[in-house]
């Protein structure tokens, strides 16, 4: 039931013949990624966003994912679309912006162009828990890896208050063993340690690709960014061998840059790029 359920809130966006697949976060949820998508479609954008691998269901079932079962499906909507329009890019929040980085390293100048919202190569930001430098010892034991959920806090990656307020609400209250459809509007109250691994994982292979992927790259990043720095985008930024590139540092926003106080520059910078190729 949790699988249909989570089916919904895919969305497929049909508009001309430029396509855009987006890719949300680990823990995530494609809701998060749908005021982002409704304003490129205004601009007549085809845009697709699926729900990532095991995501939108219980906890247990989020733990189970790995990062390569996450990359098979992006490569599978990637080859999707790529069979009905001439022109794909591909934007991602997050880990969902390594991962478009990495399907520009697999299919080179097939991907058109990459928009990477608030990339996270290094958990580092300013409202993270100084004691969590200690899961890289922890998550070496695979009882632990397993067991440990980390409950989303304040302030969620949401430097808009109202926004907060509702999210905040339903992460207090959830309960790691009770499954809640708001977790398909929200995303997973909790963030489990397994989940956490993967995405190392995935980022320490992402950075031996990096210089090899030379797809013109807009990078977009929170100067305040709560949960992951802006030096994060500067490595991508500094890595890439992109020679068309841009950084564009946001100034009132927190980590949840396509639903929180600047979503509508985010849009425009966006759109701003993708017309321009």
């Amino acid at each position: 039931m949790e699988e249909n359920n989570s089916k919904r809130y895919n969305f497929f966006l049909k508009g001309q013949d430029k396509a855009v697949l987006l890719i949300h976060g680990i823990t995530g949820t494609p809701s998060e990624m749908r005021y982002f998508a409704e304003g490129l479609h205004k601009r007549g954008y085809s845009v697709f966003c699926n729900t990532l691998p095991r995501h939108c269901a219980s906890l247990d079932e989020l733990k189970k994912v790995t990062w390569q079962e996450i990359a098979d499906c992006c490569i599978n909507d990637f080859k999707r679309l790529k069979e009905e329009y001439p022109k794909v890019f591909i934007s991602g929040l997050s880990m969902g912006a390594l991962m478009g980085v990495h399907l520009a390293y697999l299919f080179g100048q097939e991907v058109a162009g990459i928009v990477a919202l608030a990339p996270t190569l290094f958990y580092d930001g300013w409202a993270l828990h100084k004691g969590r430098v200690l899961i890289k010892f922890i998550w070496q034991v695979p009882f632990l890896r397993n067991s440990i959920d980390i409950r989303e806090d304040w302030p969620y990656g949401l430097k808009d208050e109202s926004m907060r307020e509702v999210i905040g609400r339903f992460y207090k209250n959830a309960k790691a063993n009770e499954f809640s459809k708001k977790t398909l509007l929200f995303g997973s109250p909790f963030f489990p340690l397994a989940c956490l691994y993967q995405h190392s994982l995935f980022a320490e292979a992402m950075k031996k690709e990096i210089p090899f992927v030379n797809n013109p790259i807009l990078i977009l990043h929170s100067e305040e960014d709560d949960m992951v720095s802006i030096r994060n985008a500067r490595y991508l930024l500094s890595h890439i061998g992109s020679r068309e590139k841009s950084l564009v540092a946001l100034d009132d926003s927190y980590h949840m840059i396509t639903i929180d106080k600047q979503k509508d520059k985010v849009i425009q910078e966006t759109i701003n790029f993708l017309d321009k190729l």
